[in-house]
């Protein structure tokens, strides 16, 4: 995979971080995200549009086990101008259940130029994390064993809804995070938030705005390396998310919030 695709797929996962009975019991969970909810991002590298990225809550819940679970997807869309230099076509979906937020299933589908990949993830929960992993184009399965710990490990998308769903107060020491992508465990630090304002649908907005902290590597250099900007409401919608990677900065900007029955 070359270094600019290897790229896109830290970005998806990072962006993601900047989402009657069971039925009822999975309704009554306060959290500031609603099934149905459809997030639409601008999507820059460095000064240039280069596509669009949205976050969609499906609007019905869903019962692999008989517990309640959110199904979340993830697309990344280049704009035409931009695949003459690096063409993606990049789906994310996961099953998280909705009491813990945990992940059941993860899927994948990316297509770059040259290049698809597509794998299915599965978590189990026992004294250990265990994730079976299915790399359908090379028809391989991977098998991984992590223990608990104190900080869970995730899915990307799960790491995006925890965070999300945590109250402002929660927000006021760092977090650590460890995000289970691609055959590897990213693990990075969310600073504390602070106070500040955006500009969104020609209005300004409260806002708290966090750093992001990922290992130094490849893809990073030593330093703060990432913004996350939520809206300072019972929402909490991400309103903007910065990663600065040592190819160029990847900017997500939300243009367009809408809720689908």
């Amino acid at each position: 995979m070359n270094s600019i695709l290897r790229s896109w797929v830290i970005v998806a996962l990072f962006t993601a971080f900047l989402f009657a009975g069971l039925q009822s019991q999975a309704q009554n969970k306060s959290y500031p995200f609603k099934p149905g909810e459809k997030l639409t991002y601008n999507m820059k590298f460095g000064w240039f549009n280069i596509g669009e990225a949205v976050l969609w809550l499906d609007p019905e819940f869903h019962y692999p086990n008989k517990k309640p679970h959110y199904k979340i997807q993830f697309t990344v869309t280049t704009a035409s101008w931009f695949k003459v230099f690096s063409k993606l076509s990049f789906c994310m979906e996961s099953l998280i259940e909705v009491n813990d937020l945990k992940p059941l299933r993860s899927d994948r589908d990316m297509e770059g130029r040259n290049k698809i990949d597509i794998r299915h993830d599965y978590f189990t929960y026992a004294d250990s994390i265990s994730i079976k992993a299915y790399i359908e184009d090379l028809d391989e399965w991977r098998y991984h064993r992590f223990p608990q710990g104190n900080v869970p490990i995730r899915d990307a998308l799960s790491t995006y809804m925890w965070l999300r769903s945590r109250d402002r107060s929660q927000f006021s020491d760092e977090i650590e995070m460890r995000t289970f992508f691609t055959n590897d465990l990213y693990e990075f630090v969310m600073l504390p938030g602070k106070k500040t304002t955006h500009r969104y649908e020609d209005r300004k907005v409260g806002a708290l705005e966090f750093g992001l902290v990922f290992p130094e590597g490849e893809f990073f250099d030593e330093g703060k390396t990432g913004l996350v900007i939520l809206s300072d409401d019972r929402n909490r919608y991400p309103l903007r998310m910065e990663i600065d990677m040592t190819v160029g900065s990847f900017v997500f900007e939300l243009d367009k919030v809408e809720y689908i029955d």
